[in-house]
């Protein structure tokens, strides 16, 4: 409407169309009517008719000088501080669950957008959880860090070693990697009938990026270690060898270390429970995400696809390695308990 642009040239387009609804409201005018003129729900009408009815007529136009309307937020402001306490101390997952914490905690009722505008406002975000080996030894951890990891980090950036990560991954096609598509609505797509494993034993160079593999569809044994200990001894002859790796039964067995040895490899095992540590596994997480965004129906193409991925990375995606592969590590020993299961950094 015109007089709702004129209006709004001394006020904001929201008070211009409350003052048209309000004059249409004292002329009679049904509330479907009003809705389409001035184009707002119903409900909004149906507000401020009640407001109009209840004698609250001052409050429709009631501006804070922030020029926000008054509200919920203003309402949780003298609490704020202690429902953010109360986020903090305990794990609440959906906005639902916080919009019940105000009510049963403070008396308060208040809409889940409202709690969202709030978090907002206050930098709480709904972030994707961490994991914590339950098992692990975080002093263990900082001493193999700090004694082991860090210094020869340290030497294989100066040139002086060759330090590599290694790990296996399993591939398993079907549900896992159903892909996205842009749609309306949602898609259903045939998934893989059976279970075939696609798995790959992997070497990563900390500086060049460079991944080493054996691969197959059927088992990671210690037969698959040493074949790619051979491949990694004839591709690094210049210069010492270092490999961290986990205490897999088929890495740490007699045939193996006895093959590293007669290779001049040296195996470094990280403390059980540690797979922060070894920095292949953030590789892997990489190249999962890759796979995720297309759906394959054929094991060939599934195994060819992780195959290329993994190949080129040191080359396609040797920005994203560069920020994923570096001697920033995550431990555990300043974290505090928020309960029996969850822990934040301090």
């Amino acid at each position: 409407m015109v007089i709702i642009n004129f209006l709004a040239c001394y006020a904001s387009v929201t008070v211009a169309k409350q003052l048209i609804i309000t004059i249409f409201i004292a002329l009679n005018v049904n509330n479907n009517t009003i809705s389409q003129i001035v184009n707002v729900s119903t409900r909004t009408v149906r507000n401020i008719k009640n407001k109009i009815a209840s004698g609250d007529i001052g409050n429709i136009f009631s501006i804070k000088k922030n020029g926000k309307k008054n509200g919920r937020k203003r309402k949780l402001e003298h609490i704020k501080q202690d429902i953010i306490n109360e986020i903090e101390a305990k794990n609440y997952h959906n906005l639902k669950q916080i919009v019940n914490m105000i009510e049963n905690k403070f008396s308060i009722k208040v809409s889940e957008s409202t709690v969202s505008r709030f978090l907002k406002s206050n930098n709480i975000k709904r972030l994707k959880c961490g994991s914590f080996p339950a098992k692990a030894d975080v002093k263990k951890q900082r001493e193999f860090c700090e004694h082991v990891l860090l210094p020869l980090i340290k030497r294989a950036t100066s040139g002086s070693v060759k330090l590599l990560f290694m790990d296996a991954s399993h591939f398993v096609m079907g549900n896992d990697y159903i892909g996205y598509v842009y749609s309306k609505s949602r898609r259903f797509i045939t998934t893989f009938s059976g279970r075939m494993r696609y798995n790959v034993l992997g070497a990563l160079d900390f500086t060049t990026k460079q991944i080493t593999t054996v691969s197959n569809d059927t088992y990671i044994t210690a037969t698959q270690v040493c074949e790619l200990l051979k491949k990694i001894a004839a591709l690094y002859v210049d210069k010492p060898v270092h490999i961290i790796l986990d205490n897999a039964k088929y890495q740490k067995c007699k045939t193996v270390i006895e093959t590293a040895t007669q290779l001049g490899i040296n195996l470094i095992f990280i403390p059980p429970y540690s797979p922060n540590l070894n920095l292949i596994e953030r590789f892997w997480k990489h190249v999962k995400s890759q796979l995720s965004i297309k759906y394959f129906d054929k094991f060939s193409l599934f195994s060819e696809t992780i195959d290329s991925i993994i190949n080129n990375a040191d080359k396609d995606d040797k920005i994203v390695l560069d920020s994923l592969i570096t001697g920033n590590l995550q431990l555990f020993d300043d974290f505090e308990s928020i309960d029996n299961t969850t822990y934040i950094k301090k």
